[in-house]
């Protein structure tokens, strides 16, 4: 009997239902004021809503029950999942939300997920803004038998599994509050130390760390995914503790009571998937973009999540189109564009590395960069958007230019012939003081200041300002709003912000420096290595991209980088200057293929970006210099260059240092 009961007990232990608490909210403000009508996890990512990419990743992941924790504007939640499939019969996991406004932090959710009994095994901790293709499924059963097996009996009480992904610092799904510290055991993955370093100078370890493990590896390049595989008793382990507010004090505090509870905490450390959280608008527009170059895929615009009626076709250069709208004659869309069902685009118009909701209506010689239009806006002609969120049901009158990091918010009216200024928050009505308002927090709270509307927004204006919290505690100091990268400051900051400015300037360019420059000798090296060993132009092509993530390389330093290493590289192997032109002509022919996947064809600036760098090379390098022309010959015959593109370069402007030797590069006789 004995026997049967224990083969019961391990039947029932693998068929332990897969749980996931998803936490719908943030309990900040950094998204204010466009969560005002709308819960931040309900904001749309290339026109589907966040919380719905969670959800995927949790169901392909094999999860079967999903708890949505709900605080701010919690109904709309409990709508949106009743009405999406999620609530289907077909389903392939249920999704519950739990609904309660009066929490004001994960720990107050977690303590009452405790009250209400509804884990029974291990579980799956995430907020709800996560984009991620990670092999769940894989990590679930390492944790479930290999962790069984190796922790369970060995640590009684391995509480948690946190999933990091190798990212240095600076990598473009990394932003500031990311930067951490973890040393961590290499010989079983277990986490002996964990700090958040924000903009510390000068970090802090304790000794007994590096003195107590023989096999300890402190890791500055490791991305905190924010995805947690929990045991059962870690909300218990919140309610126990009320000082846990956050994961990461649940992370301090099981470390620094480690010898006296007992409990501890291992990393798995994951390198090719995608995961990425969108905890500000700084990762809200590098996720977006890694979505449209269908990084994240299968999560990318033509897929199921956001495509179920296959109305969005995929085109080239990653230009997503829905089957009804309208494309004047002349308009332009060049890279990372998607369009929405039912928007019209006028002639002359030119869009890139931006989304364009549905029902939207863009006039003439519109120019969008970087920027993401939201369903039902207007945008009249001559207006220029660039790197800006524009929220549902806003009007931009005709000759408005909105400059990067502007926030327009919903319902807002702006022009005509205005011109917004860089980082301008705006909102269609001044708030009082004691609305609710933000992620979860009363606006009294947030400090927030509302103008009367200006008519320096134009003349049919209905825009009032909005400025970010200024006099909030020390926490709410550090989570200041970051728009793309962009930090707003209180007056009272700005002398001291001033009398830093040239120092970290100097420090970050230096860095960046110091990143392309090592980041072009393994490209170098990649390309010497593909000849040893006759490694394809397709394998080569997923080398570099997997080096541009790892070195944060901007796409535009990229085009000019791989034309120019392909002429350097028989630079560097030849020393017979007749043959010169031959070798690399022969190399580029070679790698032809590899040069278009980056500098492709009717592509204006990545063209420029090339032919830029192959003028900066010839400048450093007389050899390049006295074979420039030929080289630029070359490739316009490989169709690499375009021949209004090569008039554009040869009649602009210098610019920069060495004027007339650049002047004299242009001047070359054919």
């Amino acid at each position: 009997m004995s026997g049967k009961g224990k083969q019961r007990g391990a039947d029932i232990k693998q068929e332990d239902i897969l749980q996931a608490v998803v936490i719908a909210d943030t309990f900040n403000v950094r998204f204010a004021p466009i969560t005002e009508k709308k819960p931040r996890t309900l904001l749309p990512v290339v026109n589907v809503p966040m919380l719905d990419y969670t959800l995927e990743f949790l169901a392909a992941g094999g999860i079967q029950e999903i708890f949505v924790f709900c605080c701010h504007l919690a109904d709309q939640i409990r709508t949106h999942i009743r009405n999406s499939k999620w609530n289907d019969s077909s389903s392939p996991c249920t999704v519950t939300p739990i609904l309660s406004e009066g929490c004001l932090s994960m720990g107050d959710a977690m303590r009452e997920i405790e009250d209400k009994s509804l884990i029974r095994s291990d579980f799956i901790l995430v907020y709800g803004d996560i984009v991620s293709n990670l092999d769940l499924r894989s990590i679930i059963q390492e944790h479930k038998l290999n962790n069984r097996r190796r922790r369970r009996e060995k640590d009684k009480n391995a509480v948690m599994t946190v999933i990091m992904k190798k990212a240095p610092p600076g990598h473009c799904s990394r932003c500031r509050e990311d930067d951490s510290l973890v040393a961590i055991d290499s010989t079983n993955d277990r986490i002996l130390h964990y700090l958040k370093t924000g903009n510390q100078k000068k970090l802090q370890l304790p000794v007994e760390v590096l003195t107590d493990n023989k096999n300890v590896q402190l890791r500055y390049d490791l991305l905190d995914c924010q995805i947690s595989v929990c045991s059962p008793q870690v909300p218990a382990l919140f309610k126990d503790n009320f000082d846990y507010l956050s994961r990461d004090d649940f992370i301090r505090g099981i470390l620094m009571n480690e010898e006296v509870m007992g409990n501890t905490i291992f990393g798995k450390i994951v390198r090719d998937e995608y995961a990425a959280r969108i905890s500000n608008l700084q990762m809200y527009d590098i996720i977006s973009r890694d979505i449209m170059s269908r990084w994240t895929y299968p999560l990318v615009p033509d897929n199921s999540i956001n495509n179920h009626d296959n109305s969005l076709s995929y085109g080239r250069h990653n230009v997503y189109l829905s089957k009804d709208v309208t494309l004047a004659r002349g308009c332009i869309l060049e890279e990372n564009v998607v369009v929405g069902s039912g928007s019209s685009i006028g002639c002359n118009t030119v869009i890139s590395q931006s989304v364009i909701g549905n029902n939207c209506k863009i006039g003439e010689n519109v120019k969008i960069t970087g920027s993401y239009i939201w369903d039902d806006v207007t945008i009249e002609d001559n207006c220029v958007i660039e790197t800006s969120v524009i929220c549902d049901n806003v009007t931009v009158y005709d000759g408005v230019t909105v400059n990067p990091g502007s926030v327009i918010a919903w319902d807002v009216k702006v022009g005509p012939g205005v011109r917004l200024p860089q980082g301008c928050m705006l909102q269609s009505h001044p708030v009082d003081d004691d609305d609710d308002f933000g992620d979860d927090l009363p606006e009294a709270d947030q400090g927030q200041q509302v103008t009367e509307s200006s008519p320096d927004y134009g003349a049919k204006s209905k825009a009032y300002e909005y400025r970010a919290p200024c006099d909030s505690d020390e926490e709410d100091e550090e989570l200041r709003q970051d728009i793309w990268g962009l930090t707003l400051h209180s007056d009272d900051d700005m002398s001291s912000v001033d009398s830093h400015k040239s120092d970290e300037f100097s420090d970050e360019e230096e860095e960046m420096q110091d990143e392309i420059s090592m980041f072009y000798t393994e490209m170098i090296d990649q390309l010497r290595r593909s000849e040893e060993e006759n490694i394809s132009n397709e394998n080569m092509i997923l080398e570099i991209n997997s080096l541009k993530h790892a070195y944060n390389i901007a796409i535009k330093d990229l085009h000019g980088m791989v034309l120019k290493s392909l002429v350097d590289l028989p630079l560097r192997q030849n020393t017979d200057g007749q043959k010169l032109v031959v070798d690399i002509k022969k190399n580029l022919t070679k790698h032809l293929p590899l040069l278009k996947n980056y500098i492709k064809p009717n592509s204006t600036e990545p063209q420029m970006d090339g032919l830029m760098a192959l003028e900066e090379f010839s400048l450093q390098e007389p050899r390049i210099n006295t074979v420039l022309v030929k080289i630029l010959h070359m490739l316009y015959d490989m169709d690499v260059l375009e021949e209004q593109v090569l008039f554009r370069w040869h009649k602009s402007i210098p610019q920069g240092e060495e004027v007339p030797e650049r002047e004299r590069l242009r001047k070359q006789p054919g």
